[in-house]
């Protein structure tokens, strides 16, 4: 058994190496050949500002007003970029719809930055993550949970535990980004549950790529908080 995970490590590697000569690496910022994203890059990509990001009208160092949370059950929101930021945006298609491997820990990394200008890094470690879950024909179709992706490296940086099958999505919804602002709220309603076989924590940290209206992480917190769950903060790599 560990021969044949020796083999298929060293053939992901050389598949790899064949792709890098094939399609270099360029910097999504500069064109830069042998990184996806430069340090100089990396550097000019502009943390958004804290404010409600449900309803983005009021101020909020929580990243949500009270009305929201109320209306939410959300009760902090961490977002750390635009997504009209071409290069950030450029990032995250990348990896969602071409699954380009290693993007996920360029996308991990400005969330960290974000947790880490914040001071959040005590608060989020040793927290549960819980990545948004596809619908299995979703995933199905596309391979992978891009939110898990992010939760997996999230978790290594602060010493995360991820409940992966805490919340599972019941319906096949559409694509939110597709929809306008109340097709969004429709669209995902009622459309999670949560396992009634597993632990219930006190504290749950959803993870996803993208905040747009907050609609599908309303509907998930609606649901922790009505399983028992005391406090649901919602963390996205960026928001539009």
């Amino acid at each position: 058994m560990a021969l044949i995970g020796e083999q298929k490590n060293r053939l992901t590697i050389l598949w790899e190496r064949i792709a890098d000569y094939v399609f270099p690496r360029e910097c999504f910022g500069c064109g830069k050949e042998g990184e996806y994203l430069c340090s100089a890059c990396f550097d000019k990509i502009e943390l958004v500002k804290i404010h409600c990001f449900i309803c983005g009208e009021k101020p909020s160092e929580l990243g949500i007003c009270l009305n929201c949370r109320a209306a939410t059950k959300l009760d902090r929101v961490i977002v750390a970029a635009h997504y009209g930021d071409a290069v950030v945006r450029e990032i995250v298609e990348s990896f969602k719809f071409d699954y380009i491997k290693g993007l996920d820990v360029l996308l991990a990394n400005i969330l960290e930055r974000r947790i880490n200008r914040n001071y959040l890094a005590g608060a989020v470690s040793r927290s549960v993550l819980a990545p948004i879950p596809l619908h299995h024909k979703r995933l199905l179709a596309r391979g992978f949970n891009q939110a898990l992706e992010l939760a997996k490296l999230i978790a290594l940086k602060y010493n995360c535990e991820i409940a992966e099958g805490l919340v599972k999505r019941k319906k096949n919804t559409e694509q939110q980004s597709k929809l306008k602002r109340e097709e969004r709220l429709m669209n995902v309603k009622d459309a999670f549950s949560v396992n009634i076989n597993a632990p219930v924590p006190r504290k749950v940290i959803l993870i996803d790529d993208v905040l747009t209206t907050g609609a599908t992480f309303s509907e998930v917190g609606k649901a922790l908080k009505s399983s028992g769950v005391k406090e649901v903060w919602a963390m996205a790599v960026c928001h539009g």
